[in-house]
Order: C-alpha cells, then structure tokens, then sequence
C-alpha cells in the first residue's frame, strides 16, 4: 500500500525533478522579474531555441517570464545530464517560459537559446521541431516557423488571405460550392 502511495507523489525522475525545479524557479524569478535580464534582439525569430520534449506546444504563443541566473541554469544542466550537450555551454541562456494555453494557470516550461531574450518577450513555439537529443528528450525549434519554413505571421496570412481564396475559387472550394448548392 506504501508502494502506491510513494508511485507519484515521491517520483525522483528527471522530468519530476525538472518540473519542480521551473515552479520554484518559476516562483524565485517572477519574483525578481527583472533583476540580470538582457537586452532583446530583435532578429525576427529566426534562432533556434531548444526545449523539452514535455514543454514543447507548437504553434502556441509563449512568454519568457524570467531569465534565470547562472547558478540556476547549472543546477539545471547538471540535473538534467545537459551540460555535454553543448559545445560550449556558457554561451546558452536558460528561460522559464509560460504557454498561453488559455487556462487560469501557467503552463511553464524552460527555454534554452544562444540569443537573448528579456521578461516579456513573447512568441510563438515553432511547428517545425526535431529532436535534438532523442535520448535527453531535447526538441530543436524555431520560433515563429510553422512546418513548411514559413513563419507562423506568414502561413496564417496566406491560410486567410487572397493566395488561399484564389486557389478555392479555381479548385476545389468553387466546386464544392456548386456540389452543395445543387
């Protein structure tokens, strides 16, 4: 009985330990929101960040809530086996971020980027994620970018807008319009 009650409540893997770890980073950065934040570049969204597996929501805007500070971001690599992961991994910068999911609570998750971002900064998780290390559950991804290499501005436009109308006028859509009125 003692084994059911310890299965999740106690669990010491790495993704429980990572959880935990972005609430209560989570909580110490929000608290010193902009206390050693850097200067945002603004290059469009066009680097790659790297996230976890389990904080990996394409297509969903993402906010940076918190840079966090040096001794935060080892203790994370440390934990988490990531500091083999990179080549050189002072020039990484760890973010917690928070998903827009449309909840009351946040969805929080880390972020890791060579570019630098500021508290507030906001984006949108690209669709066109890979693995970066199957094995550490590590996704690679380019904010902004939809799956076809479009940014997610421009492959919403073009979706809404005249290219898609003109494309359904001419095919399917004008003959399904005429199937459905007959």
């Amino acid at each position: 009985m003692t084994d059911e009650l310890d299965s999740g409540l106690f669990d010491d893997s790495r993704r429980s330990f990572m959880k935990k770890g972005a609430l209560a980073a989570g909580a110490v950065a929000l608290g010193t929101a902009g206390a050693g934040t850097a200067a945002a570049q603004d290059d469009g969204g066009s680097g790659m960040v790297v996230v976890f597996g389990d904080d990996y929501q394409p297509g969903v805007e993402y906010e940076i809530a918190s840079t966090l500070d040096q001794g935060t971001k080892d203790e994370v690599f440390e934990a988490a086996e990531l500091t083999d992961e990179f080549d050189t991994p002072d020039d990484w910068n760890l973010y917690l971020i928070n998903y827009d999911m449309g909840g009351s609570a946040p969805s929080l998750g880390y972020l890791m980027s060579e570019e630098d971002f500021s508290s507030g900064d906001s984006d949108t998780m690209g669709e066109d994620g890979s693995f970066r290390n199957a094995q550490l559950n590590l996704i690679e991804a380019t904010p902004g970018e939809s799956g076809n290499g479009d940014t997610a501005t421009e492959s919403e436009d073009n979706g809404a807008g005249a290219g898609n109308e003109s494309a359904s006028g001419s095919g399917g859509g004008a003959g399904n319009e005429s199937a459905g009125g007959n």
